[in-house]
C-alpha cells in the first residue's frame, strides 16, 4: 500500500499488530493481484473463526476494494488508440477470429465483440478465443451488452447502451476488477454515465452513419468530443461515421480512442486498413 494511503496503512497495522509498517518504495500500488490473493486468504482464515474478528474483516474488505479499484484504473488506461467493433453480421464474410487477428496485426488496441446473431454457446466460445488473442497483443477486450458473457470470458470491459442493463446492476454481476463503458449522445448523458460509475464514455454519432442501425442519430460533430472531455477525466471514445478522411479532426478534438467499424471490417484488406488508421492516429495524437 503506498505511503499516501495513510488510513489504509493504519488499519492494516491494526490487523498485524503494529503502528510502524515499513514504508512503500513507490507512490503507486504494486502487484495488486498478489495483494488480492493475500486478502482472500486472510478473509478465508477469518471466516473459520468464531466471529470475533469483525473489525479485521471490515478492514480487509476495505483493502480488497482498494486493490480492485487499482486494477480497474489500470485497465481503464488501456482505452487508447483505434477501437474496432467485430460483429459477425458486419465482417464482409470473414470469420470473426480472423477479422480480430488481422485488426490486431494492424495495430488496433481495443476490440469489442458484438453478437446479436448467435446463441449463447457460440457467442461465449468466440469471446474466449478473441479474449485470448487480445491478451497476446496486449489489447483491451470489450463485450457488447451481454454481462454474463463478459464475466465468464474475463473481458476487460462490458459496453452498454442507454437502453441496456443499468450500470449499477451490471456491476453486481461483473467481477470487481472488470470495467464498464456506456454509449452517450452528448454532455447530459455523459454526465449521467459518469455518475453511474462507468470507466469510459463512448460519444456519438460524431458523423452521420448507417452502421449497426444508427442512421437515426443526428451527428454531434467533433466539437462534442472537446465539450465532453472538458467536463470529465474519463477516457472518451468517439464513434459514428468516422473515416480515414475525418479521423484527424476527431483525434485533434481530444478523443482518447476512436471506434471504427466499416473502415476496417468491410475493407478488402482489414490488416492494411487498420495499419493505415493506426499510422494516422500516431501522426496526429
Amino acid at each position: 500500500i503506498p505511503n499516501n494511503e495513510k488510513d489504509l496503512k493504519t488499519e492494516l497495522g491494526f490487523i498485524v499488530g503494529t503502528s510502524k509498517l515499513s514504508k512503500s518504495s513507490t507512490s503507486v500500488p504494486e502487484k495488486p493481484e498478489k495483494a488480492l490473493n493475500l486478502c482472500a486468504a486472510a478473509l478465508a482464515i477469518i471466516g473459520i473463526g468464531d466471529g470475533s474478528n469483525k473489525k479485521a474483516k471490515e478492514i480487509l474488505l476495505k483493502i480488497e476494494s482498494y486493490f480492485f479499484l487499482q486494477i480497474r484504473l489500470s485497465i481503464r488506461n488501456k482505452m487508447d488508440g483505434i477501437y474496432i467493433i467485430v460483429d459477425p453480421e458486419a465482417t464482409n464474410n470473414i470469420d470473426v477470429y480472423d477479422m480480430t487477428k488481422s485488426s490486431l496485426e494492424g495495430g488496433v488496441k481495443v476490440v469489442q465483440y458484438r453478437d446479436k446473431l448467435n446463441d449463447r454457446a457460440p457467442f461465449l466460445e468466440n469471446c474466449y478465443k478473441i479474449k485470448e488473442l487480445c491478451d497476446q497483443y496486449n489489447a483491451a477486450f470489450v463485450v457488447n451488452d451481454a454481462v454474463d458473457i463478459a464475466r465468464l470470458s474475463g473481458a476487460d470491459f462490458l459496453h452498454v447502451g442507454q437502453s441496456d442493463m443499468p450500470v449499477e446492476e451490471a456491476r453486481r454481476i461483473l467481477k470487481p476488477s472488470q470495467c464498464i463503458g456506456r454509449s452517450n449522445g452528448g454532455v447530459s448523458e455523459s454526465t449521467e454515465s459518469e455518475e453511474f460509475g462507468v470507466d469510459y464514455l463512448a460519444v456519438g454519432a460524431i458523423y452521420a452513419t448507417s452502421t449497426m442501425g444508427k442512421s437515426a442519430r443526428s451527428p454531434l460533430g467533433p466539437s462534442m468530443i472537446t465539450e465532453v472531455k472538458s467536463q470529465t477525466g474519463l477516457p472518451i471514445v468517439a464513434i459514428g461515421g468516422i473515416t480515414i478522411e475525418n479521423l484527424p479532426d476527431v483525434i485533434q478534438a481530444g478523443a482518447d480512442s476512436v471506434c471504427m467499424v466499416s473502415a476496417i471490417t468491410m475493407s478488402e484488406d482489414p490488416e492494411a486498413a487498420a495499419r493505415q488508421l493506426v499510422n494516422i492516429w500516431d501522426r496526429y495524437r
